[in-house]
């Protein structure tokens, strides 16, 4: 029983003492030496995300075996699943420290996204202040922030994205951006990539392509994009300009060498009525890793709100190839159901007609099936998507 009393009395002084114990070990500043302006101040940090799901059923997908049939498939419809982690810290001055870790995930599987990277969709880290934004790492090309004023399908399954990869993945690795906001109408941005993709997935894809860049030919896997943007509660303009270089043998698309490049001009602009949006862009692309280089995508959209919960979005597409019969139109339409703030339940279907030997899907939907050549085809979607 003494032998109890003791253990306890001993815990209850040691509690005692352990605050005055620990403020005398740990430091109540940093060493002098950490090259810090003021007193350490915590970060702001906001974990967020989306996850979109639905249902797919795709007809007229080509088969070895039966020549075509139907398909039935689960993945995103809307927009693509991710994560992430970004935050900023207050520097003095009007300026902040920021950074976004962000990873697209298919909740299918649970597998990541942009070939397997853990944060494909971002890593960057950077400044911003009265001078503008400016970061470094894998982040967006000035093409995402030219389109998506004029694009309300977005990067979801189907959309313009069925006619252009390159839409769903506007993102450069080793990268240096900057962003600045002119006047409160006008925007400027440039970026620049040493080694646009390091990530090889098998099979390859747009979102991995195999050309990391950085070595001694020095336009090796380079990206450069410009944009300027002019943006009113009523009307918009938007114009951007990128060009990526090709890399090794091994590089996906077709790009083989770094003096072959694929380049895109995108123009578009955007008038707002009430709940009524309409929007028309251009895609001039030159391609020189395909036998049919130069072509143009056109694209027409609205997007109409209700008084209610429902929006609904319609789109006209089509792309042409020169100097070839080939080509493709599209026309897409959705209805989403607003059940919150963060969740949405939605219908969504396209409709694609080739002609020549293209054989342009009506939809991305992981694992896309492409219709015989010069056929049609037609997607539809339900789903449930949910911000987090």
């Amino acid at each position: 029983m003494m032998n109890c009393k003791t253990m306890a009395c001993a815990c209850a002084a040691l509690l005692c003492i352990a605050p005055a114990w620990a403020q005398d070990d740990i430091p109540s500043s940093p060493p002098a030496t950490l090259p810090l302006r003021d007193a350490p101040a915590l970060s702001g940090v906001q974990i967020y995300g989306l996850l979109d799901e639905g249902v797919q059923y795709l007809n007229n997908a080509a088969t070895p075996a039966k020549g075509s049939g139907n398909v039935y498939e689960v993945g995103a419809g809307m927009t693509t699943s991710f994560f992430g982690f970004r935050g900023s810290e207050d520097l003095g001055d009007g300026m902040h420290a920021v950074f976004d870790l962000e990873g697209g995930v298919s909740p299918n599987n649970g597998t990541s996204l942009q070939g397997g990277r853990l944060f494909g969709r971002q890593a960057y880290v950077g400044i911003e202040g009265n001078f503008g934004k400016l970061t470094v790492g894998r982040q967006y090309t000035m093409k995402s922030f030219a389109t998506a004023p004029i694009n309300m399908f977005g990067t979801g399954a189907q959309g313009i994205t069925t006619f252009d990869p390159g839409v769903a993945n506007p993102r450069a690795d080793n990268s240096i951006s900057y962003r600045v906001s002119l006047t409160k109408e006008l925007e400027a941005g440039v970026n620049y990539s040493f080694g646009r993709d390091g990530v090889t997935a098998t099979p390859a894809t747009a979102a991995a392509t195999g050309c990391s860049g950085e070595a001694t030919d020095f336009q090796q896997c380079k990206e450069k994009s410009a944009m300027v943007k002019y943006t009113t509660n009523g009307w918009g303009l938007d114009t951007a300009y990128e060009r990526n270089n090709g890399g090794t043998a091994t590089t996906f698309g077709g790009l083989t060498n770094p003096n072959l490049y694929d380049s895109r001009f995108i123009v578009g602009g955007f008038v707002q009525i009430d709940k009524l949006k309409v929007a028309l862009g251009l895609i001039k692309r030159n391609n020189m890793g395909i036998a049919t280089p130069k072509s143009n995508l056109v694209w027409l959209m609205a997007t109409l709100g209700t008084a209610g919960r429902v929006t609904y979005d319609g789109m006209l597409a089509q792309i042409k190839y020169d100097d070839s019969p080939n080509k493709a139109f599209a026309i897409g339409l959705r209805a989403a159901y607003s059940l919150s703030k963060r969740t949405v339940v939605y219908i969504t279907a396209e409709h694609m007609d080739n002609s020549g030997t293209s054989a342009i899907s009506a939809s991305t939907l992981i694992t896309a099936y492409n219709p015989l050549p010069g056929g049609s085809q037609t997607s539809i979607i339900t789903g449930i998507k949910h911000n987090f």
